[in-house]
């Protein structure tokens, strides 16, 4: 049966303000001069209007809607040679110290709510062409210090998303049950490094750089495996590993890139 509800698109966006700054080589510079850097970012569902299906064997969940969601952040870190970089699949929490001005240090708590391009980083960056990042999605601790979307674009934090401590992905939505809507919250508490390619030129003569990402939410409520549509209100063990496994898939499949046309899509 297909869903006759959809689940609201979110289009990518990170945008990055450079200031001049002097460089021989398209390599990474020392961190004096740096142009200043601004990220933003949002999510989609795989497409414009795209729709989350009802798996062909018998299941209890029709459609699922998403209304809100929140992604923690951190350690965004711009590589020169991403096919060779390692990443912590673990959730150990090693912190690698190394290249410490190539990388956007957070935690970053990201309020997603609508299809508008989500600032929340103003940091610098060395001039240089990149060719991915790798970036952590974090669970966040009491006391932590953080930087929050809502704060970093003049709003006061939302009092309808709350975030909980322990938390690297929060989702609010209904699914479709049985013939009736149920509200649910879906919370993460994974901490795992992934990388994405991407075509990443941060030019030090040019005032103002765009670069756009694009992640997938629609694959966060997706088995990977057979392409079943996951109940979140199910909160067995081996549900919870399903999520595990399709919101890796999920940051493992997103691309960037330069942005010049700033459609908020990687240029093709």
């Amino acid at each position: 049966m297909n869903s006759s509800n959809r689940i609201a698109s979110f289009v990518s966006v990170l945008a990055l303000l450079g200031m001049f700054g002097c460089t021989k080589d398209n390599g990474p510079v020392s961190p004096a001069g740096n142009p200043q850097v601004a990220l933003s970012v949002s999510f989609s569902s795989g497409g414009s209007g795209a729709a989350l299906l009802k798996a062909a064997v018998p299941a209890s969940v029709d459609s699922l809607r998403i209304d809100s969601a929140i992604v923690v952040f951190d350690r965004i870190k711009f590589e020169s040679h991403i096919d060779s970089v390692a990443v912590d699949s673990t959730g150990s929490g090693v912190d690698d110290e190394r290249d410490a001005n190539v990388t956007f240090r957070g935690p970053f708590v990201v309020h997603i709510r609508d299809t508008v391009a989500i600032s929340f980083a103003d940091q610098t960056l060395p001039p240089g062409t990149y060719d991915g990042i790798k970036f952590k999605v974090h669970r966040l601790q009491p006391g932590e210090p953080r930087e929050d979307s809502d704060e970093h674009n003049g709003r006061h934090p939302g009092n309808t998303d709350s975030l909980t401590y322990g938390s690297s992905v929060m989702v609010w939505g209904s699914v479709l049950k049985n013939g009736a809507w149920v509200p649910f919250t879906l919370t993460y508490d994974g901490e795992l490094e992934f990388k994405i390619k991407g075509n990443f030129v941060v030019s030090a003569a040019t005032n103002n750089v765009s670069i756009a990402l694009n992640f997938n939410m629609g694959l966060w409520f997706t088995d990977p495996q057979t392409g079943a549509l996951l109940d979140p209100t199910d909160t067995s063990m081996m549900n919870r590993e399903l999520f595990r496994e399709a919101i890796r898939h999920s940051f493992e499949m997103g691309r960037g890139g330069d942005d010049r046309d700033h459609d908020g899509h990687p240029d093709d």
